[in-house]
């Protein structure tokens, strides 16, 4: 028989086992992770494309460097962003039931999943800014502003890594990973 905190006992060879509750098992973890591979890739791309591409491009100014790393990179780190935000904002939902309390002072992952929105639309303001106006009309003599967007952009992949971060520290609930993690424990300690 299963007691109600997990314990089960064999009547036929009277050894105590844990079994983790049905409610422990959850998306959550497999939310996280997801969204932290996208992240990697999505802020990876352009911490290269700063760090390597770009000075190499502005020596040389060669608008064909930027354009190169672009093509390569851009469905990939589309593609990588779509799924921050779905994930994203399935978490957000987790942690905010019906985003009650978003960007509420009394609530600090309300503060910090605002912030994350926050820092969404002025990615998608830049990216779209550049896609538009900027890239269209790229050459080797004008490039120099598209420099500053991809710092820009740059500078908010990292600020998204770093309120992601403090997320879970911030939390005042434990998330089911957290809970499996504890129930393990207990189990062993048994």
């Amino acid at each position: 028989f299963q007691a109600e905190d997990g314990i089960r006992d064999d009547l036929v060879t009277g050894v105590q086992t844990c079994a983790l509750p049905i409610s422990a098992v959850s998306v959550f973890p497999l939310l996280v992770t997801v969204h932290a591979l996208a992240a990697t890739v999505w802020t990876g791309g352009h911490l290269v494309l700063d760090l390597g591409v770009l000075p190499s491009a502005l020596r040389a100014q060669s608008a064909a460097q930027i354009r190169a790393f672009e093509e390569v990179f851009e469905p990939l780190g589309l593609t990588a962003l779509a799924i921050q935000v779905l994930t994203g904002l399935w978490m957000g939902w987790i942690y905010l039931p019906g985003f009650q309390g978003l960007f509420n002072p009394a609530n600090p992952i309300g503060m910090l999943v605002g912030v994350k929105l926050l820092l969404l639309a002025a990615t998608a303001a830049l990216a779209l800014h550049a896609r538009l106006r900027l890239i269209p009309n790229l050459t080797d003599a004008n490039f120099s502003g598209l420099a500053w967007h991809i710092r820009g952009i740059t500078a908010l992949a990292i600020a998204f890594v770093v309120v992601g971060a403090l997320i879970d520290r911030k939390s005042t609930r434990l998330n089911s990973s957290h809970q499996i993690i504890s129930y393990a424990v207990f189990c062993l300690k048994k």
